[in-house]
């Protein structure tokens, strides 16, 4: 939700705009409320996007079976790409994104979030079974920068407890939920628990996060959240 929300600064009216890798749809919806013009949401998971097509309803919004390493658009039809999560599953992640160039139009931005290999793997091994690779801040610049004309690569931070205004006792809860043999408890008994101590809900909301760019602090966050520009024709 915060990934979705940081995009939506960038839309403009009648933006044509692609989700790809939409899975439930939600961020997708989101998107198409926000422009007038046509938003695709797309996926490779066929179940996923007949679910999508049967909850969501909007005139501007469409759900299409999608194979990002080819994309079946012409050349320039999209304004705003959005991909998260996504490349870290392909090991054809090259190819993926110099399609996200060739369906931009000139001056089109891609916004691209991906785990950061050493917050997330800290052993320098992949130890999630559904990512091919991860990568680091110097790997992911690198590949960007080799396919766009501009790019800026910041950090979504966990920030819940940054400003004073949650209590820190809600960390204590959050480590002791993660315990092996505990972490299985139903999610209503960790909400309700968190809610007593924090007045928030346990697992974080769009309002946790924010994105920061001070190098330092963004090689401390999981998750790196990328704006790449096609160069202007």
């Amino acid at each position: 939700m915060h990934r979705y929300n940081e995009v939506v600064k960038y839309l403009v009216q009648d933006d044509v705009v692609l989700d790809l890798a939409c899975g439930t749809g939600f961020g997708s919806e989101i998107l198409a409320q926000q422009t007038n013009g046509l938003v695709i949401g797309g996926d490779i998971d066929k179940k996923a996007i007949r679910e999508c097509i049967n909850i969501w309803k909007r005139e501007n919004l469409r759900f299409e079976i999608v194979d990002g390493t080819n994309l079946v658009f012409p050349d320039s039809y999209f304004d705003k790409i959005v991909s998260f999560e996504t490349i870290e599953h392909t090991t054809q992640y090259q190819k993926m994104l110099e399609e996200f160039y060739r369906v931009l139009k000139p001056g089109g931005l891609a916004f691209i979030s991906t785990p950061n290999f050493p917050v997330n793997s800290p052993s320098g091994r992949v130890t999630n079974p559904y990512n091919t690779q991860e990568f680091t801040f110097q790997e992911l610049n690198q590949l960007l920068s080799g396919i766009f004309g501009k790019v800026e690569i910041m950090g979504q931070k966990y920030s819940r407890y940054d400003d004073g205004k949650v209590s820190s006792l809600g960390k204590v809860i959050e480590r002791f939920f993660g315990i092996i043999g505990i972490r299985k408890l139903p999610y209503g008994i960790k909400n309700r628990v968190s809610k007593v101590f924090t007045k928030r809900p346990f697992y974080p909301t769009a309002d946790d996060f924010s994105m920061v760019s001070d190098h330092k602090a963004l090689l401390k966050c999981k998750t790196f959240f990328c704006i790449c520009r096609k160069k202007e024709s």
